[in-house]
């Protein structure tokens, strides 16, 4: 399989599971008549220290870069791009369904851009600024007819996940302009357990450990181990390979595929679905070009 192949590929399998990931989140939290389960902070804590758990061979493998001059480059990779992010989904799902949460993380893309150009002087010809703007007006028309009206749109749960999108920006450019020499599976391992410790603190507070064996919180505990074995440590590893082998606006533009999955998982659960999903179409063409255009600067170096 040829680079390019091989970046579709990535690009289309980690849509599917991050698009899985946030009914995995709702129903960690909420079963399916409604009780109350594992609290937001604790599937956020449970799904990082999990992940990290599993990397802790890894990180051992790379002391000597995790302790280098870069280890604050992986802090706040795990920092930006797990940590915080984790915590403000969690929270906002316990008011956005699913599927309007995963539509919202289509956001990435446009602030990659912004970060991309203005914090790391990286140059962006017209037709993939065309690309990623007419993939952020997909996504602002389906949040809109999805939703009726602005006005019915909850604002601080929106805000938290538009924050989160924001965290990701930032962290798959420092992946790109700092981290280029590291090795996905080196990235990935050392920013997690660069996070376990603040994700332990907030198990041991809400004594989450107490509802271990609780028949009550079984199938919780099981949404969560596919959150973080596959969701979080597996994706991870892909994504950060998908953004060394091509950019970091192209490695976004996963995030305008995402609400795919998201909708489709929401229709299986009964969320109220409109024909907004229709705009996705717009969301595809955005990144065809953005993908186009980026391929043809990287082979210009």
């Amino acid at each position: 399989m040829n680079n390019k192949t091989k970046s579709w590929f990535l690009l289309f399998l980690l849509a599917i599971i991050w698009g899985s990931s946030f009914i995995l989140m709702e129903k960690s939290m909420i079963d399916s008549s409604g009780n109350k389960l594992l609290s937001a902070n604790e599937v956020a804590s449970l799904r990082m220290f999990i992940s990290g758990l599993v990397m802790i061979s890894v990180f051992l493998k790379n002391l000597k870069i995790a302790f280098s001059k870069d280890w604050i480059w992986f802090f706040l990779v795990g920092l930006l791009g797990n940590l915080i992010p984790a915590f403000l989904f969690t929270n906002a799902q316990k008011t956005l369904s699913s599927s309007f949460t995963g539509t919202l993380n289509s956001l990435v893309p446009i602030f990659a851009v912004l970060v991309a150009v203005f914090v790391f002087k990286q140059k962006l010809t017209a037709k993939a600024f065309l690309g990623v703007i007419l993939g952020f007006t997909g996504t602002i028309a389906l949040i809109y007819f999805n939703n009726g009206e602005f006005d019915k749109i909850a604002v601080t749960p929106t805000l938290l996940v538009v924050l989160a999108t924001i965290c990701y920006a930032f962290s798959l450019n420092i992946i790109k302009n700092k981290l280029n020499h590291a090795s996905s599976m080196a990235i990935t391992g050392i920013s997690l357990i660069f996070i376990m410790i603040p994700a332990i603190f907030v198990i041991l507070q809400e004594n989450t450990i107490e509802k271990i064996g609780n028949p009550v919180y079984t199938e919780a505990f099981g949404y969560i181990l596919i959150l973080s074995l596959v969701c979080t440590t597996f994706a991870l590893i892909i994504f950060n390979q998908l953004i060394k082998m091509t950019t970091s606006i192209f490695a976004s533009s996963v995030t305008y595929l995402i609400p795919i999955v998201a909708i489709m998982w929401g229709i299986y659960f009964n969320e109220k679905i409109t024909w907004a999903f229709l705009f996705i179409g717009l969301t595809l063409i955005g990144i065809y070009i953005v993908k186009k255009e980026e391929g043809k600067r990287i082979e210009k170096k």
